[in-house]
């Protein structure tokens, strides 16, 4: 097979797996503004980017438990995230974990979420499915 090819195969094979992504349903906008909200009251005026991990910590198979972190970028460059006073570390991993229920059952099962905005005003939502 010549290199171009090869290519084009490898290129069919990322767009077929990110096509199911694609067609997920978006999350739900007035739960993404209140972890923001909850994000925002330790956020200061030169914020760039803040994010909050939630972890599983836990799964007895009938329960599973989490932790959840925040943290921020500001202007000055540091790559780092500093920690972020939030409204309450519970209540951000609790609107996270809502979050998921609009996964495919079998996407629910999830290790570590990660949410991410920015001073933009954007954001991203990633799960880690770990092993």
């Amino acid at each position: 097979m010549g290199r171009m090819n090869r290519l084009h195969a490898a290129f069919a094979v990322v767009v077929a797996l990110a096509l199911p992504a694609q067609a997920q349903k978006q999350p739900d906008p007035k739960a993404i503004q209140q972890i923001f909200d909850c994000l925002a009251v330790g956020l200061p005026k030169d914020w760039k980017k803040a994010w909050v991990v939630v972890t599983e910590i836990a799964d007895t198979g009938k329960e599973r438990r989490f932790e959840s972190q925040s943290f921020y970028a500001d202007s000055s460059g540091a790559m780092a995230g500093r920690p972020l006073a939030t409204c309450g570390a519970e209540v951000v991993a609790k609107g996270v974990i809502a979050l998921s229920a609009d996964l495919p059952a079998e996407q629910r099962r999830w290790k570590q979420a990660r949410l991410t905005y920015t001073s933009e005003g954007k954001f991203d939502l990633y799960y880690d499915y770990g092993k």
